[in-house]
């Protein structure tokens, strides 16, 4: 029942809430031909670490990713293995791209470094942002924006994004030390970093949906609650959603 209840309440969030500060006419800095954008990731999960992000700033056209589809390859490598290497390569292929920057990894209950886009003057109008990471003590778990609108914000003006978790359907939640990229696996002595990412599909979902929430080894002896006997992660693994807070800026 409690895993219900996580799922319906992550299902009520998957439309993100937006807080938009600031003016809301179409106001340029001077004359300038650029606009920048300040993205801040906050990690609001107690014990989750994020992994570096890909933030990528583009016209409508392009999503990493379609709820109750396939993830692509791309994904699932940041999904399962924290690398945004080949999430940023597919973007800066699209047609629609117009900037992207790899953020910082963010530590739990943190505010992350600023990373800053950079796009033409005459594409705010339809303006759209995408920024993805793994929570890395998790076997395909994510989070983020999925081409968010942030068109036409006027200079100074303030959009924050609250959101929840995604699994990536590539990777069973097996949650054992040998199958995750983050810090728990290389504590109970797994495969770690080199450990993450596989290219065989063995989750029998197979499309990206709404994440329950991780298991985790306790009451795993007790077969009237819920555990996992293989998962080498602890309740301080466990998160609610919203998993983060994405606040963007227009600073020019």
């Amino acid at each position: 029942m409690k895993t219900k209840l996580i799922k319906l309440s992550a299902i009520a969030l998957t439309t993100a809430l937006v807080v938009s500060c600031g003016s809301d006419n179409d106001s340029d800095s001077g004359n300038s031909t650029q606009a920048e954008y300040a993205v801040t990731i906050t990690n609001l999960t107690y014990a989750q670490p994020f992994s570096p992000a890909s933030i990528v700033a583009h016209q409508p056209g392009y999503q990493p990713f379609v709820a109750g589809e396939a993830a692509s390859v791309a994904l699932e490598q940041l999904a399962e293995g924290g690398s945004a290497t080949q999430l940023l390569d597919e973007a800066r292929a699209a047609n629609e791209f117009l900037d992207a920057q790899e953020g910082a990894g963010v530590a739990p209950r943190s505010i992350g470094t600023v990373t800053t886009l950079t796009v033409p003057s005459s594409e705010v109008e339809n303006l759209k942002l995408s920024a993805l990471t793994m929570l890395i003590d998790t076997n395909d778990a994510f989070t983020g924006l999925n081409a968010m609108d942030i068109s036409n914000m006027a200079v100074g003006q303030q959009k924050v994004f609250m959101t929840v978790s995604w699994d990536s359907g590539t990777e069973a939640n097996t949650e054992t030390a040998d199958s995750m990229p983050g810090p728990a696996a290389q504590a109970a002595g797994g495969g770690g970093a080199s450990a993450g990412f596989s290219a065989v599909r063995d989750d029998t979902a197979d499309i990206v949906h709404i994440h329950r929430g991780v298991v985790t080894n306790a009451n795993a002896a007790d077969p009237s609650m819920e555990g996992l006997t293989t998962s080498i992660l602890d309740e301080g693994a466990r998160w609610d959603n919203p998993t983060a807070k994405i606040l963007v800026e227009r600073i020019r």
